[in-house]
């Protein structure tokens, strides 16, 4: 099928939305999920500013994928589509309860007088690791499935149908299992990832007239 170039709108917007999650993921607290109000008690609005953002995201990163398959009609570029919508869907939840929904929990926490402050931290690492909120719970699985199989459907309907170079297919490959790992640095790895694959097909598009035949003049 035929490869149009990106509009300059178009390339924008798929550089541009996994360039500012990585700046945000950036900014996410780091620590040990064995002691999660520990690791958030004193970095309460950036763990909080950061998972908001992420409900920002999610759904700006889907829209950026399907943006990728644009004018696709093979299997692959359907699977991708349909596995954008758990990950909207349930990374979204996870994201609520496993960001949003702690970092409230720590900053009351942090409200309470010193001496109940350990019991509250014990009810926060209750809570983040019960099955709707941990890493490997009820909503993270689904969800971080959702993108790494779009991605990963989407790096063959570009190589099968659009031509698309190996490197870019590998590239989307393995860019959805990093940025579902978000903390730094495998989220903004990924995202970068990501970024070099949207560059990479770009690039292919924009030399894919250069290399074709030269239409020879007529005889006068």
């Amino acid at each position: 099928m035929d490869s149009p170039r990106f509009s300059r709108d178009v390339l924008a917007f798929l550089v541009g939305v996994p360039l500012a999650w990585a700046v945000l993921l950036m900014f996410h607290p780091g620590g040990e999920r064995t002691d999660v109000y520990g690791s958030a008690r004193d970095e309460v609005t950036a763990f909080l500013v950061v998972h908001v953002g992420m409900l920002l995201f999610i759904p700006l990163m889907a829209a950026a994928v399907y943006l990728l398959l644009r004018g696709m009609r093979g299997t692959a570029a359907k699977v991708a589509r349909i596995a954008l919508l758990p990950f909207v869907v349930f990374y979204s939840a996870w994201e609520t309860l496993q960001g949003i929904a702690n970092g409230v929990l720590v900053d009351q926490v942090n409200a309470l007088p010193e001496s109940d402050r350990g019991v509250g931290a014990e009810l926060v690492q209750d809570f983040a690791e019960s099955p709707l909120v941990r890493d490997l719970g009820v909503f993270a699985v689904p969800g971080s499935l959702g993108l790494i199989v779009a991605l990963i459907a989407a790096a063959v309907a570009l190589r099968k149908e659009a031509g698309a170079p190996t490197p870019v297919a590998v590239l989307l490959g393995i860019s959805g299992f990093l940025i579902t790992a978000h903390p730094p640095p495998y989220g903004p790895t990924g995202l970068a990832l990501f970024i070099a694959a949207v560059l990479l097909l770009a690039r292919s598009r924009s030399a894919a007239p250069a290399s074709a035949p030269l239409t020879q003049p007529g005889s006068a």
